[in-house]
């Protein structure tokens, strides 16, 4: 049995890491098949080496990205622990330094949320004509409507079709 411990600066990190009704953090256990338990401002995870540490880096991650302003979800959870688990938790980063891409009538930011999303964006900045392909559900529409708008707003285009 192998035990890692991961300190936590500021209680909010803590509510905001382990979720209603503690669901981020059941949802590691389970992906992982570790055991968590907060003591004050620190975690311990204890289980298995290997899983102990793929667990570590995916709560580091998601620390990560809640000191970006971040309220992670459950896509959030599944995302990071994928990548961490292929190895490209250097990718987390691309996706929370990403840029507001605009602002929802309601205010709430509209951002991408995967790599490939921060590719795809980046690419409708950079090319007058760009033709996104993939699964239905996957926020093509969503965004290349967001970077329309946000276009629109800044004066760069004069209308969207």
């Amino acid at each position: 049995m192998f035990e890692q411990t991961v300190d936590i600066e500021r209680i909010e990190q803590l509510v905001n890491l382990f979720g209603n009704f503690d669901e981020n953090i059941k949802r590691i256990e389970k992906k992982y098949g570790v055991a968590v338990t907060s003591h004050g401002s620190q975690i311990k995870i204890r289980g298995e080496a290997t899983n102990v540490m793929n667990a570590v880096r995916t709560v580091n991650a998601l620390i990560a990205m809640i000191n970006k302003g971040e309220q992670i979800t459950d896509q959030n959870v599944d995302y990071v622990a994928a990548l961490v688990e292929d190895g490209e938790d250097g990718k987390i980063s691309a996706v929370t330094d990403a840029d507001c891409v605009c602002i929802t009538s309601k205010g709430k930011p509209v951002k991408p949320k995967t790599v490939g999303q921060r590719h795809y964006v980046d690419a409708i900045k950079k090319n007058t004509i760009t033709i996104g392909v993939g699964p239905a559900g996957t926020g093509k529409t969503y965004l290349a409507v967001a970077c329309a708008v946000s276009a629109f707003r800044a004066k760069e285009v004069n209308r969207i079709i």
